[in-house]
């Protein structure tokens, strides 16, 4: 229940709720509307805006819309549990109805500041793992310490790449985002290509010898590198497989859909951001129905704890000033690949990354495609 507000205010708090909750990726949403209301648990402290923030390119400085950066990541128990599976920037338009959702891959290079007159080159995954990182990072600003770093630290960075103001960030891990489906009772998702995954990884078994002495290790480390290496150790991995068409999915399931990287048929981050976005519009449909009402209260006590965010009741009010129903929304995809802004290149030290086809740290044109995106009307 709310405390200290009337029921007519607890309905528009609701109502405010679903519209951000539906449009978010992975029901990140606006927990916040509810949960500040309850408990402080979820939040972390906001840091004031720096005095050279990035500029904004792809937007007007007049835009009345809110930018929220999504951020889904492993957790405990997974191998580099604190690196981002899931990067999603959420870019909402009350006064057109309008949702767009910029995937970000997680292979892109960037430069991430580890120390306040050092940035260093790493994979935009790390952005938000390094910010949590205060031991081995205590070099670090003030402002990417804390509770709070890892998401003060990518919104940052994603800022300066996209050219967006970014305003808030929300983080969750998968066992949240698990809990988030199977409360809802499961979700039904659009497959687009029927897929097999050989090497799906199996949680806590990342380091299993499958049975191999030193010696064959050993072995094995001379002969293969990277994801040649790891497949050489197949009691880590399972299979999974999706049939094209309509899915009932478990939390479970709904995970390894989104998770998949390693398949021959629809494979790497690119694949992977298509399928993250059928399960989203799957989960639109699941949240604007009477069964996802009913399930609110159950949801939100099951996340305290899982969520980290720094959305705070400003934006919430400026979410219950959203006129019409979440259905309203128009709902588009932006996705930056090697199709359109990116190349795919090797690393200094061999790493498969992407930077923009301008060069390296160049981040003009994708910043422009990403501008002439959000002014088209969305399909959906």
């Amino acid at each position: 229940m709310f405390f200290g507000i009337s029921q007519k205010l607890r309905k528009v708090l609701k109502a405010g709720f679903l519209i951000l909750l539906f449009v978010s990726a992975f029901a990140f949403g606006i927990l916040g509307s509810y949960l500040f209301l309850r408990t402080s648990d979820i939040f972390v402290k906001q840091t004031s805006i720096p005095e050279e923030s990035p500029k904004t390119f792809a937007e007007p400085s007049t835009s009345d819309s809110i930018t929220i950066l999504l951020l889904g990541y492993g957790g405990a128990g997974h191998d580099g549990g604190s690196l981002s599976d899931v990067i999603m920037v959420a870019h909402i338009n009350p006064k057109e109805k309008k949702v767009s959702l910029i995937s970000i891959p997680r292979d892109l290079w960037v430069e991430i500041p580890i120390r306040s007159d050092i940035s260093q080159s790493f994979k935009i995954n790390h952005a938000y793992a390094i910010g949590l990182n205060d031991r081995n990072y205590p070099l670090k600003e003030p402002k990417y310490k804390g509770e709070g770093g890892g998401g003060v630290m990518t919104k940052e960075v994603i800022g300066e790449i996209t050219g967006l103001r970014i305003d808030y960030f929300i983080a969750m891990d998968f066992d949240g985002f698990k809990k988030i489906i199977d409360t809802l009772g499961g979700v039904k998702v659009g497959v687009p290509v029927t897929f097999d995954d050989n090497f799906y990884p199996i949680a806590g078994r990342e380091n299993d010898t499958c049975g191999k002495s030193a010696d064959e290790i050993a072995e094995l480390h001379q002969k293969y590198s990277d994801t040649e290496l790891h497949h050489q150790f197949d009691c880590r991995y399972e299979h999974i497989h999706f049939d094209k068409g309509s899915a009932e999915m478990t939390g479970e399931e709904a995970l390894k859909f989104v998770r998949s990287r390693a398949s021959a048929q629809h494979g790497g981050d690119f694949a992977r951001s298509e399928r993250q976005q059928a399960l989203l519009l799957g989960l639109k449909d699941k949240f604007i129905s009477l069964n996802a009402l009913k399930n609110l209260d159950k949801l939100f006590n099951q996340f305290v704890g899982m969520v980290r965010t720094d959305l705070n009741l400003e934006t919430t009010k400026k979410v219950i000033e959203m006129n019409g129903k979440p259905e309203d929304y128009k709902v588009s995809f932006i996705n930056l690949t090697d199709q359109n802004v990116l190349v795919a290149t090797k690393s200094f030290d061999g790493q498969f990354i992407l930077i923009p086809k301008e060069g390296e740290g160049v981040y003009n044109g994708l910043q422009n495609f990403i501008g002439s995106e959000l002014t088209k009307t969305s399909d959906h």
